[in-house]
């Protein structure tokens, strides 16, 4: 699912989890051509390509999963919030009635359970973005117990965890209503053990290895912080991809978490060439996302000015409902403002940070500064 907030957000947390077959199947090679023009940002070429692919491999595993998936995307590009969670849902009920068929004819196919769940669980991603948070672990637990029968020998494995990970990550997450409904389903709520499954997805799978570093590159930079390991994933699957703009942001807070401020640098300056070529959705909802970094590696070169000039820029101007960018934008004005001995502006902006309630790690460092200013 790209499990859609904020690592689940999304973007959480929430993309998609589909991971590519662990056998040979008829289409492999034009499948795996749409998903790279989908990874790349190139959503009418992917669309085209799984379209045909849909109905000449109709009985391939992967590909209606990730045409639903291209859709979405390429949706969000084009129409308001309501229309683009509308088609979603309708090519969301179109391909589990497609998987629920090849379940019935072929049982013994673990693929199809594998899909099926992923096809579920993409209806997370709906209710991620309207915050409705016990429904978002509803449907992504339909999803994961379809998946767990799914998981069967040792090649289905490598790509499975990648979904049970973000499950149980998920459910490890401060919100005490999930963690009981995560309880009383079998699941243990467990961080630390859904990024030792993400993990061996992101080292291990065949194809399921893009998806995880997208989202440990989330996980590791917002949520369970390892400064190291998300420069790692970040940059492995920004180097792949070099047309996927998210994937550059994620990378130059990578470089810039650290400390390698001359390559953030470089990186920021392409950014900055590249939003402009960007889907109009995307430079409003990228744009905020590259005024915080430039924020923050001003911030991290002592100019302080431009730092603000470029967090009121972020703030006023966000347009996601993945507001992990957004909570980290109200840190560090809380910050600066502490630095400069205006506790009243910092701790406003701390309060506004901890209003989101999103469970980053920006939350907890707001809290923590809240009490006691941040010294510098």
């Amino acid at each position: 699912m790209r499990i859609f907030n904020a690592a689940i957000k999304h973007s959480l947390l929430f993309q998609c989890f589909f991971s590519l077959s662990f056998t040979q199947h008829n289409g492999d090679s034009v499948v795996m051509k749409g998903v790279d023009a989908f990874f790349n940002y190139e959503f009418e070429e992917s669309i085209e390509i799984l379209s045909k692919a849909r109905t000449e491999y109709r009985n391939h595993p992967v590909v209606h999963v990730v045409w639903a998936a291209a859709w979405y995307h390429y949706d969000q590009s084009m129409f308001s919030a309501d229309r683009v969670y509308s088609n979603f849902v309708n090519r969301i009920n179109e391909i589990e009635i497609v998987y629920d068929s090849l379940v019935i004819t072929y049982p013994n196919n673990s693929e199809y359970l594998l899909y099926l769940g992923s096809s579920q669980s993409l209806k997370a991603r709906i209710y991620l973005g309207q915050k409705k948070y016990l429904s978002t672990f509803y449907a992504a637990y339909q999803g994961f117990r379809s998946i767990q029968k799914s998981n069967q020998g040792p090649n289905a494995a490598k790509d499975v965890y990648l979904p049970l990970g973000v499950v149980e990550w998920y459910a490890g997450l401060k919100n005490p209503i999930i963690q009981i409904a995560a309880r009383s389903m079998g699941i243990t709520p467990s961080r630390e053990e859904g990024i030792r499954k993400m993990q061996t997805a992101a080292y291990e799978s065949t194809w399921a290895w893009i998806e995880a570093m997208s989202i440990l590159a989330i996980t590791y930079q917002f949520f369970d912080l390892n400064k190291e390991k998300g420069l790692e994933v970040s940059q492995t699957v920004s180097e792949k991809y070099p047309d996927n703009f998210g994937y550059g942001l994620y990378h130059a807070m990578g470089l810039m978490q650290n400390g390698k401020i001359n390559a953030a640098l470089e990186k920021l300056e392409l950014l900055n060439k590249k939003i402009v070529l960007q889907r109009p959705y995307h430079q409003k909802r990228y744009n905020p996302y590259l005024s915080y970094l430039w924020a923050n590696y001003y911030f991290l070169t002592n100019n302080k000015k431009a730092s603000l000039i470029y967090l009121d820029r972020c703030i006023n101007e966000y347009n996601s409902d993945l507001d992990i960018f957004l909570s980290n934008a109200f840190l560090l004005k809380g910050k600066i403002y502490d630095t400069q001995n205006k506790r009243f502006e910092a701790k406003r902006a701390y309060r506004k940070c901890i209003k989101l309630k999103n469970q980053t790690a920006a939350i907890d460092f707001a809290k923590q500064y809240l009490n006691e200013p941040f010294k510098g």
